[in-house]
This record gives structure tokens, sequence and C-alpha cells, in this order.
């Protein structure tokens, strides 16, 4: 057997790294490209629409999840970890499984129509929900030549999709809302985005390749893969969404599409990580499921220093998103100000969830997933409907960042049984970060930007009073 020479073996890992840092930007670009168009869109659409109609599509939206994380069974992460992802017969069977689902979801939606109505005591609901149910069947066939560009990390052409997809989606929405400011401009902005990517996805690779078709055994191990993906996507769900599903019902519209505003801002830091780690830290993972131990080691340093630099960064954000938020938005969204620096607090301990989530989800535990999302459902049913009518809304909030702390906890915990633990590093990038969101709110205070910290109480006080 023959070994390579020492300068191949640096030349490989030379080459890996740099195809890792490439692949890295370019989901970072994609990524920052559609957040800001859908920041910027939001903006837009904010000054265009009346609050409660946002708030009436934060709802809708959130159902919609819903039903596609609650009939989740792993057909994407299938593609990527199976050996014979690229077999047709496999590929094949998993895209009929998918538009069988969609054809499912549609289903359902209509028949859960009407109770949803009465629970929210929202009628216009019933003509809403079957109309942007359609989502589901457009959906469903969906080609899913994306896993396989994600399984071969071609990263950049599916990057350019992302991008293309994020452009057309503004477009439409902020000429729909143009058009007619009511909420059809974002049924038909959703109905129509939607299409579209559906349409495009099929240039990815070639479109003759699709088939419907079942194949039994490939059937099986998709299912078989899928079935504790598909139990934690459910309890994803309840512990992602609880919080909007229980406003709606608890709140004013309004008062749900203000804080819809403050999660969307949340939310965009978090799916860049989330993305980042499904994208370049799985498919690595599970190539090198046998050589953890070593993986670890080389990782190590790199990580260190990257999650330093994501502190001081997501630190510069909280210090300065209320202030963010008052530039951007009318009156009418004040206090999204004040909900915002808190879900960013708890979009930290989320990142450094998403990574551990992706290197369990590599080396085949994916049921870490169900025990963390589950840990943090129990304290946020536990918490939310206690706080908000004793507390207010602003202690309801901080109960998501204790939620997504003991998310965090329960994978630490798991990854530790495995050998794949970074506790230490974690812990003091976390340490660096409230230190750093003191300093920065003080800093910025001294040059007149902010309030400081006394003032950024006070200012929160008022608003919520």
């Amino acid at each position: 057997m023959s070994f390579p020479s020492p300068l191949e073996v640096l030349r490989r890992l030379t080459l890996g790294r740099a195809a890792l840092l490439t692949a890295t930007a370019w989901v970072t670009v994609q990524h920052g490209v559609q957040q800001a168009l859908r920041l910027g869109t939001n903006v837009v659409l904010a000054r265009l629409l009346a609050p409660e109609l946002l708030g009436t599509m934060l709802l809708i939206n959130t159902l919609r999840t819903g039903g596609e994380l609650l009939s989740d069974v792993g057909i994407g992460q299938s593609i990527v970890s199976d050996e014979r992802g690229r077999d047709p017969k496999f590929f094949n069977t998993a895209w009929t499984i998918q538009i069988i689902r969609g054809a499912l979801l549609f289903a359902v939606a209509l028949l859960i129509t009407r109770p949803l109505a009465e629970l929210y005591d929202s009628p216009q609901l019933t003509v809403l929900l079957p109309v942007a149910a359609l989502v589901f069947l457009i959906s469903g066939f969906t080609s899913p030549s994306k896993f396989l560009l994600q399984k071969d990390m071609q990263v950049r052409r599916l990057a350019m999709l992302g991008i293309g997809m994020a452009i057309s989606s503004s477009a439409i929405h902020i000429a729909l809302a143009m058009y007619t400011p009511t909420i059809w401009a974002l049924i038909f902005g959703l109905l129509l985005s939607t299409t579209g990517g559906t349409l495009a996805s099929f240039f990815l690779l070639d479109w003759k390749m699709h088939a419907i078709r079942i194949d039994k055994e490939s059937a099986r191990s998709i299912v078989g893969f899928g079935k504790w993906v598909f139990v934690s996507s459910l309890i994803y769900f309840a512990a992602m969404n609880f919080d909007r599903l229980y406003l709606a019902g608890a709140v004013p519209f309004a008062v749900l599409g203000i804080y819809g505003i403050a999660r969307t801002f949340a939310d965009a830091i978090t799916q860049l990580f989330l993305r980042i780690s499904r994208m370049i830290i799985f498919p690595k993972v599970a190539a090198a499921r046998g050589q953890i131990p070593d993986l670890r080691r080389r990782i190590l340093p790199v990580r260190r220093v990257a999650l330093c630099a994501m502190a001081l960064g997501l630190a510069a954000l909280v210090s300065l998103a209320d202030e963010f938020i008052y530039l951007a938005y009318d009156a009418r969204y004040r206090a999204a100000g004040i909900f915002l620096p808190v879900l960013l607090v708890g979009a930290w301990f989320a990142i450094l969830a998403s990574i551990a989530e992706a290197m369990m989800l590599g080396i085949g535990k994916s049921s870490s997933m169900a025990f963390s999302n589950g840990a943090k459902f129990v304290i946020v049913v536990a918490t939310v409907p206690v706080l908000l009518p004793t507390a207010g809304m602003l202690a309801a909030t901080a109960a998501l960042v204790v939620g997504e702390a003991a998310r965090y906890a329960v994978l630490a915990w798991r990854k530790r049984a495995h050998g794949i633990s970074f506790i230490r590093q974690d812990m003091a990038a976390t340490a660096v970060l409230l230190i750093a969101i003191v300093v920065f709110r003080e800093l910025t205070h001294v040059i007149g930007l902010t309030t400081g910290i006394l003032g950024w109480i006070a200012e929160a006080r008022d608003q919520l009073a």
C-alpha cells in the first residue's frame, strides 16, 4: 500500500480548506443578499400595509411552515446522506414521496380551515387559508436536484438560484402591495414566488431525469432514516413557533405584526448559520464519520476564532438594534425595537445549537434534534402563557432566550457523549458576547448614537408600560 507524500497531504489539506472557505463564502453571500432583500421588502411592506395585515400573514406563514415541518420525513437529508442518493430509483422515489406529501398537506389544510378560523376568531381565514394552501401543491413538485448539488458541495449554483428567487419574490410582493394594499398582495405574492422557485429548480440538473415512481427499498430507506427527522421536525415546529401561535390568540393581530417584525430580523441571523450548518458542516461531518476525533482537532482553532468573531458581530447588532428599528420603521412599529435585542441574544444560542445539530446529524444521531427541541418546547410552553398576562410581552420574549439556551445545553451534553464537545469554547464565546454588548452599548452612548444601558432599560419600561 502506498501513502501520499507530506507535500501531497499538505496540498490536499490546503485545497480542502480553500473549497470549504469558498463554499462558506457563497452561502454567506446568498444569505446576505436574500436577507437584505427580505428585510428591505419587509420595511417597504410595513409602510404600504397595515400592521394587522402583517400579523395575519405571520399566522398564515406559521401554519404553512407547520404543515411542512409536521410532515417532514427527511427526504432531502436522505438524498444527502445516503450513498444511493444519485441513483434514479432513489432520487425519483424521494420526489414522488414529496409530491404525495404536498397533496396530503393541501387536503389537510382544507379540512382544518374552519376549526382554525374559529380558534383564532377570524372569519377571514376561511377564505385565506384554502388559497394559501395551494402552496403545498406547488412546492410538492419542486425538484430534489438541489439536494444532489448539496451532496456534491456545489454551493455556487444553489446560491445563484436562491438569489434569483429572492429578487423575484421581493419584486412580486412589492408590486402587488402597491397595486392592492390588502392581504391578497401577500397571499398571491407567496403563490407566485413559490411557483417561480419550483419551475427554476428543474433547471439545476437535467429535467428529463424526473419520473414519478416508487421503489420499495428506497422508500423504506427514506422513511427509516426520516423517522427521527419527522419527530424532530414536529417538536422543532412546536418549539420554534409556539410563541407565534399562542400570541395570535392572546394579543391583537397588530401587536403580532409588530412582534413579527422583530422575529424577522432575529431569524435572519439564525437562518444564516442554520444554512451554513446544513449546507457545509452536515455533509462534511457525514463524509468524515469514521474520523471524528481527528476532525475535531482540526477544526478546534478555526472554530474558536469564528465564534469570537460571531460574538463580537452579534453584540454590535444587539447594541444598535433598537435604534435601527426606530430609523427604519414608523412610530406604529416602535415596540419592535424593544423585542429585537432580546431575540438577538436568543439567536446566539440558536446559532450554537444549529452548529451542534449539524454535527449530530452528520454522525447519524438525528434523535438529538428531537430531544433538544423538546427541551425548548417544554420551557416555552411552561413560561410564555404565564409571563404574558402577568409580566408582559418583554418577559414572554425573554422566555424564548431561556428556551434556546436549554436547547443548546441538551445538544452540548449529547455531543460530549460522542467525543465532539466544544463546551469550554462555547462558554468563553458566550462570555465575550455578553461583555461586548455592554461595552458596545456604552461606547455608542458616549458618541451619541444610543441611550446607554440605563436608557435602554428606561425605554423598554416606557414602551411596554
